[in-house]
């Protein structure tokens, strides 16, 4: 079975734009910024410049932007996203986006010298109105927030949802802005509409326990949200701000409701990703394909530079991540008193190295390289096809029993025989389930265990919009060129860049 390819929707996310205005490339400020963080900032105008060439190429029917417009919501970067988005309105293809952490209130700066230089940043207030050619196709608002219905294409209707809260991290939703949200959901629902619902945040679990990850990834109350969406009828949601590509499938406890949320990484994030969705004309199937920007006018293979840019700098990810692990633990150290007497639980923490420096020191020393190849894992997606993914996570359990084994070995022979064993089975227990999620591309590993393809597949909607069946993907699909024509090869099934089948 095929999706009848009458719509097609491309999804951008994370762009983070910031002007070559703005940037001096041989600045100190410009490095020093670049240093400090994950995303080719650089190559944001021309990457963003470039998916916007691709839809005057393609012209989909509607395009989709999930937040994360600018580097800081610098009003330089908003201009420069508002005129690409002009183009396309002037091609007479729609574009509905909602703001990110970044969009709006941000700390604005320029780094054109030894020092950044502050820039006017977009206000709250002024949203709506820069992003004028988004809200005139809105036929209804919530008043508490940026959230919006749109019917862009016949029977389908866009929920955008604004968790942003003056450049907060961490995404939420006011009681009021969710009963508005649920209220729109059950008029979508009467009239029969294909809903897709658009945030910046997740709201579902890509890996399990991955607040361990990364705690700002989600929705405050993401659980909460997800049940009232399900329960009013929304099934599927796009989502963006993780930087990583991911599709997951949430499964009621009753398994007669699901959800499914697509997460778009960034186009200047490795592996510089897009995607397209097409919807069936009856809408009640979609499907997903995931390409991924080839080259730029300064690089002509984005996936070599991007992959090795990732590798230089994923490193800087490693201090937070490392400090969160270890308050983490730190906040379940209660449960050793169940184990031990007072003595050895001193013991055991005299063993813990008292500054964060050392304790990053300790985790880079043992595990950096391997966190390191873990996350390009995970950006690439669908882990279990590459042939690393389980001695990756080997690596890991190796390197914390090493770490382990380091900062204990001035302990009492006591100690070692009793406690060691338990601090790695209690370390290793709390890494076991992020990372076995990941490198096995499953969520909810304890229950029914779901794996959805990440970058390719069907969604199919029933008649009642009661549940989404997913179609596992087939082997990975064989991708040639024809004609000048990019083919992708699912089965004996042929199909373009846009998810049309080609005939022979």
């Amino acid at each position: 079975m095929t999706v009848a390819a009458q719509e097609r929707i491309m999804v951008l996310s994370d762009p983070h734009v910031l002007p070559q205005s703005l940037l001096d490339t041989s600045s100190l400020a410009f490095h020093e910024m670049m240093d400090s963080q994950r995303k080719m900032i650089d190559m944001s105008e021309p990457a963003f410049i470039a998916l916007v060439d691709t839809a005057l190429a393609y012209h989909p029917d509607l395009v989709l932007i999930p937040g994360d417009l600018t580097k800081d919501s610098e009003k330089a970067s908003h201009a420069l996203v508002v005129a690409q988005l002009n183009r396309l309105q002037q091609a007479g293809i729609p574009t509905l986006l909602i703001p990110g952490n970044h969009d709006i209130g941000g700390n604005a700066y320029a780094y054109l010298g030894d020092q950044k230089t502050p820039v006017e940043n977009l206000s709250d207030a002024e949203w709506e109105t820069t992003y004028s050619m988004v809200y005139q196709h809105v036929i209804a608002k919530d008043a508490q927030s940026h959230s919006y219905v749109a019917e862009p294409l016949n029977h389908v209707t866009v929920l955008g949802i604004d968790g942003a809260h003056d450049n907060a991290g961490t995404g939420s939703l006011s009681a009021q802005t969710l009963q508005w949200i649920l209220a729109q959901a059950d008029s979508a629902r009467a009239k029969g509409n294909m809903m897709i619902t658009m945030s910046h945040w997740q709201i579902l679990e890509h890996i399990d326990q991955q607040g361990t990850l990364e705690s700002s990834c989600r929705f405050k109350e993401a659980d909460a949200i997800r049940d009232s969406l399900m329960h009013h009828g929304v099934h599927l949601i796009l989502t963006g701000h993780f930087h990583v590509n991911g599709i997951t499938t949430y499964h009621g406890q009753q398994q007669t409701d699901s959800l499914v949320e697509i997460t778009t990484g960034s186009p200047i994030t490795f592996p510089c990703p897009y995607r397209w969705l097409t919807l069936s004309e009856d809408r009640h199937a979609i499907g997903v394909q995931t390409e991924f920007i080839s080259l730029l006018d300064t690089v002509d293979n984005m996936y070599v530079y991007s992959r090795e840019w990732m590798r230089e700098h994923a490193t800087n990810m490693i201090p937070q991540m490392t400090i969160r692990a270890w308050k983490k633990a730190e906040n379940h150290m209660d449960m050793l008193d169940l184990l031990m007497d007072e003595d050895t639980k001193a013991e055991l923490l005299g063993c813990i190295p008292e500054s964060d420096s050392a304790k990053i020191d300790l985790v880079q020393r043992h595990m950096g390289s391997t966190i390191v190849d873990l996350y390009l894992l995970h950006s690439e997606a669908n882990e279990p096809e590459h042939p690393e993914s389980d001695s990756l996570a080997q690596a890991l359990y190796t390197g914390m029993e090493n770490m382990f084994d380091e900062i204990t070995a001035n302990t009492s022979p006591y100690f070692r025989f009793f406690a060691v064993p338990l601090l790695k089975n209690f370390g290793l227990g709390m890494a076991e389930g992020p990372v076995q999620s990941l490198v096995e591309d499953v969520t909810q590993r304890s229950t029914y265990a779901d794996r959805t393809d990440d970058l390719n597949g069907l969604f199919f909607i029933n008649d009642g919009y009661q549940a989404i069946e997913t179609v596992s993907s087939e082997a990975t699909p064989h991708k040639f060129i024809r004609n000048g024509q990019l083919i992708i090869e699912r089965g004996k099934t042929k199909y373009n860049v846009l998810g049309q089948q080609v005939n022979e």
